[in-house]
């Protein structure tokens, strides 16, 4: 006898629901699936039948979760993740016809360096692999990767939990960005000069990044009042470098990639500051997952220690 009680749910319709209630949006959750916003609206529908209701209501602004949506996504996640890693541990992972996406959180300019490359590479040699990135000062990356919601983290969190494991990319110093038309700072710059100019501050203190420290140096050292303006993101700052004759300290090889003749200029920093170790993390839980090892192992033949020493550009 047919069972009519049976739930018709299916794993496409679940990463639907997954997918709309972290990005609060059809046409971003339709992209980031391959799929048309129709086939994705039908799906919606079929998941308000089966559960009775809404789900997901529209706003001005996003499509905002029910009460029932929240009680349900942790049991979905979980769902998906018995289905896209518990399964397949121990199976191979093919990139070349595989069809998954991974999550990648870094800072501003991990994205800016390291997404080319690796989206580069996705598109040559694994064209149905997606690539999504987040932000490190919107998400507790420890908690992330526990619960599958980011493969890998990559940079310099030293406060990350004892229980995610890691490997070191390659090291890094740090520089000074300054205009090329800087009235006083030349190819050099002492530590009495770094300390008498206004500088532009990169705030890291929300994401526990490595750069804290640093930061918080340079307001010792300068005072409140050497600081001529804080901004949230590193993006941000170089232009207003090339605009007025305050100071940038950033990571070298990141430094580098803004650097460009008769505009801005890199000097080397003056104050005594460890060098950077950038790392990626990753959770036990996927640890011998082969997709997951796949991606560890591109990530460090991409930006490993070997590629650091010649010179090209990697994030902080």
């Amino acid at each position: 006898m047919e069972n009519h009680n049976r739930s018709l749910v299916s794993i496409q319709q679940l990463r639907c629901f997954e997918s709309i209630y972290r990005l609060r949006s059809i046409t971003r959750a339709a992209s980031e699936l391959g799929l048309t916003q129709p086939a994705l609206s039908k799906a919606l529908a079929s998941l308000r039948t089966e559960f009775r209701d809404q789900l997901f209501v529209r706003t001005p602004s996003h499509m905002e979760a029910t009460t029932q949506a929240d009680r349900m996504i942790q049991s979905v996640r979980k769902a998906l993740h018995i289905v896209d890693v518990d399964l397949r541990a121990g199976t191979t992972f093919d990139p070349r016809v595989a069809r998954r996406g991974f999550t990648l959180c870094c800072s501003d300019l991990g994205t800016l360096v390291l997404a080319p490359s690796l989206l580069a590479y996705f598109r040559a040699n694994a064209p149905h692999v997606r690539l999504r990135v987040v932000p490190p000062v919107q998400i507790d990356m420890a908690l992330g990767l526990a619960q599958g919601e980011i493969d890998l983290v990559i940079g310099a969190f030293p406060e990350l939990s004892s229980d995610v494991y890691q490997q070191v990319l390659f090291s890094d110093t740090y520089s000074c960005l300054v205009s090329a038309q800087h009235p006083r700072i030349g190819k050099a710059i002492t530590l009495e000069q770094f300390v008498s100019e206004y500088h532009v501050v990169a705030s890291a203190t929300r994401s526990g990044h490595q750069h804290s420290a640093v930061e918080r140096r340079i307001i010792e050292l300068c005072g409140a009042d050497g600081i001529a303006v804080r901004v949230p993101s590193f993006l941000e700052a170089p232009p207003l470098v090339e605009r007025t004759d305050f100071l940038l300290t950033m990571p070298t090889v990141s430094a580098k990639h803004f650097a460009r003749p008769r505009v801005l200029r890199l000097v080397d920093c003056p104050l005594d500051i460890r060098p950077l170790e950038v790392r990626q993390y990753w959770h036990q839980r996927t640890h011998h997952d082969s997709a997951h090892l796949w991606l560890r192992t591109l990530v460090f033949e991409l930006f490993g220690r070997s590629r650091a020493s010649n010179g090209l550009p990697f994030s902080n």
